[in-house]
């Protein structure tokens, strides 16, 4: 069964019908600032999922890895020397 709405696009209209409430009751400050929190949560998610991690934990485990060697080379320089 097909998704009608995203998370992130159900979410970010939760934040616009708060934004949208906070006007309605005379610029209530309340929901405004959390219709603008949860907007914000909601383009951040959108990007954070839209990220590739798989790569991203790839290259970090490749950084890891040289890091640890170069870390073995020096301390084997250090016994030697």
């Amino acid at each position: 069964m097909r998704q009608i709405f995203r998370t992130e696009t159900a979410i970010f209209l939760v934040g616009i019908a708060c934004m949208v409430y906070g006007v309605a009751t005379g610029f209530n400050v309340m929901p405004l600032f959390f219709g603008l929190c949860i907007v914000g949560g909601s383009v951040m998610l959108h990007f954070v999922r839209k990220k590739d991690w798989d790569a991203h934990w790839s290259d970090m485990d490749r950084i890891r890895k040289e890091h640890e060697l170069r870390m073995s080379e020096e301390q084997e320089k250090k016994k030697k020397g």
